[in-house]
């Protein structure tokens, strides 16, 4: 990421397809408390935080790129709270006016990656401001969820940030558009993720425990509404070898 984009953007990303005809390949990825820039042959959108699982069909050929802001990051760009565009997505020229749908067609004019994430840069750099303070706390207190994996409560990280319960409350309402709780329970929910695909035998009770469950049939079931998939296939999916390849 170019320096001056470091405190705002997390990635720049690329997806590229090319399916025969009739095959419809079924995508669902687990979501994270951020805002992407979306361009795509067609269409440009700023889709806010979602809560629930990304899903789409893809067929044919078509490609996306996608820029990835760190989570705190958007809200002066956006100029209104981030709850307000929550779960939800908005065209490119809705946020950044005529000069968003300039960006999105020099993108598609693009040939290569480099090209296209040239363009992105370029177009951020021009746009984004030094960090405010409180964009500044929002991505630190987000970031302190992610490194920190004893964060199983909002009061546990409220005392890790020095804040009130409340004040951290209103912080993530104004700037980065999710509760702490979600916050801290969908970052617990990729570490159960990663632990069910690492381990071979997984002690559920003790997992929950950890990650600040009730019980481990609330993690089971929450584990099953997020990733898609109960923790028994995602073990047997993680392990199984597949003959075909990624990208």
């Amino acid at each position: 990421m170019p320096g001056p984009l470091e405190a705002h953007l997390d990635l720049f990303w690329h997806v590229e397809w090319d399916l025969p005809r009739g095959v419809v390949h079924h995508q669902r990825l687990l979501t994270l408390p951020a805002v992407h820039v979306v361009i795509e042959a067609q269409d440009a959108t700023v889709m806010g935080p979602l809560r629930r699982p990304w899903v789409r069909d893809l067929s044919g050929q078509s490609w996306v790129l996608g820029v990835m802001f760190r989570p705190g990051a958007f809200r002066d760009v956006l100029g209104a709270p981030m709850s307000t565009l929550t779960d939800r997505g908005v065209p490119i020229a809705e946020v950044f006016g005529p000069a968003g749908e300039v960006f999105a067609a020099a993108v598609r004019e693009a040939v290569t990656d480099e090209e296209r994430f040239a363009q992105a840069a370029a177009f951020f750099t021009d746009r984004l401001a030094a960090p405010s303070a409180e964009q500044v706390a929002a991505t630190a207190a987000v970031e302190r969820v992610i490194d920190d994996q004893a964060i199983v409560r909002v009061a546990d990280l409220a005392r890790a940030c020095h804040w009130s319960i409340r004040q951290l409350q209103r912080l993530f309402a104004d700037y980065v558009g999710v509760t702490p709780k979600w916050a801290i329970r969908r970052y617990r929910l990729v570490n159960a993720a990663e632990r069910v695909a690492r381990q071979r035998e997984v002690q559920w009770d003790l997992l929950a425990d950890e990650l600040g469950y009730s019980d481990q049939s609330h993690l089971i079931r929450d584990f099953t509404s997020v990733i898609g998939m109960s923790p028994a296939r995602y073990a047997d999916a993680c392990r199984t070898p597949t003959g075909g390849r990624s990208g």
